[in-house]
């Protein structure tokens, strides 16, 4: 009775699970004292799509945790995907230029570091 309830209002209960859960990632993150991976660097921020520009010198993946920024002002997120020439990818390797939707502006020149967790 609940699950037609639910499916009668479009709510997605798994969807508010996964979340929460991916909040909960985050903040988890952010409080432990993770170590920091220079990855590469933003080279261009585009606004309208929300999207930076980013030069890699180290491996990343689909679902790596990022930080674009500095020590006082940065934003950590979960790379939910990337492109390379316009082409989906779930991974890229060192030399390659990738393109990864961001929540915040970023601005050209700004470092780009791997979270390990």
């Amino acid at each position: 009775m609940i699950g037609d309830k639910m499916k009668k209002n479009n709510f997605d209960l798994d969807s508010v699970i996964e979340e929460h859960e991916e909040r909960e990632r985050m903040r988890m993150a952010k409080e432990k004292s993770s170590e920091k991976e220079p990855i590469g660097t933003v080279e261009k921020y585009f606004s309208k799509l929300q999207v930076a520009a980013i030069s890699l010198n180290s491996s990343l993946s689909v679902g790596d945790i990022i930080e674009i920024g500095n020590d006082e002002e940065a934003i950590r997120q979960k790379v939910v995907s990337m492109q390379i020439d316009r082409e989906n990818v779930e991974h890229a390797e060192s030399g390659d230029s990738i393109g990864v939707i961001v929540r915040c502006p970023v601005r050209a020149g700004e470092s780009v570091y791997k979270i390990i967790i």
